[in-house]
């Protein structure tokens, strides 16, 4: 027999889940409301990028809705290409212009692990090492749940309780990664605001990352510095 979906699932009445589910609405209402609709002086390679770190923002909202209905198989297979569309988001504002044509024309192939230890060596920044870290840790599950694993299948089969614990790891993990493309997408509109803009530009990213930090806190994954 084909276990059918349920309307209301019964993971929904978790606590847990509930607080995760309170995070990702905030994480989806606030890009919603506070980044779209700002102009990014920028070239077009780096817009290219803040538009892959969009699609992560849209796979966010889209695990959160399909959570919300039972579809949670659908919701967790949406993990590997959100983290896939932050990697490109980074690879595309620290890429040469070789390798966006090669990108360009189709020639290109998306080594994850490669392309951050790229990024981490380009960049400097050691930020990124969480990036390398949540893709050595996460890519057995993460391709699992996109190519139907055997725990994938046990899950979706009925024949075994959809453990709560893995709902809520599927919601952090959506609102945290979208979070974090924001953060790149507010780095972008810092260091490539045109010179007269600077000053502003600044004090509005300013604004913007404590938020965003502050979203991360509210995740553990982020300390908060408190005032005096």
């Amino acid at each position: 027999m084909i276990e059918q979906e349920t309307v209301w699932p019964p993971y929904i009445a978790s606590p847990e889940v509930q607080h995760s589910l309170a995070i990702a609405k905030h994480v989806a209402a606030w890009n919603e409301e506070k980044l779209y609709g700002i102009e990014v002086h920028t070239n077009d390679i780096s817009h290219l990028g803040i538009a892959s770190f969009a699609i992560v923002h849209e796979h966010q909202k889209s695990a959160l809705l399909l959570t919300e209905l039972g579809l949670m198989a659908s919701s967790m297979a949406l993990m590997r290409p959100m983290f896939e569309a932050y990697v490109r988001g980074l690879w595309l504002v620290y890429a040469t212009q070789e390798e966006f044509n090669q990108y360009q024309a189709g020639r290109d192939s998306l080594d994850l692990e490669r392309a951050i230890r790229l990024i981490l060596s380009r960049s400097g920044k050691s930020r990124f090492n969480d990036a390398l870290e949540m893709w050595k840790l996460s890519k057995k599950t993460l391709h699992g749940y996109v190519h139907n694993s055997f725990q994938a299948l046990i899950r979706r089969s009925g024949l075994i309780e959809l453990p709560t614990a893995d709902v809520v790891s599927t919601l952090n993990f959506s609102s945290a990664l979208a979070t974090i493309a924001s953060i790149e997408i507010t780095e972008i509109m810092d260091s490539d605001a045109l010179p007269e803009n600077k000053a502003a530009a600044r004090t509005i990213v300013n604004s913007l990352q404590a938020d965003l930090v502050a979203t991360l806190a509210e995740m553990g994954l982020a300390a908060v510095p408190t005032g005096s």
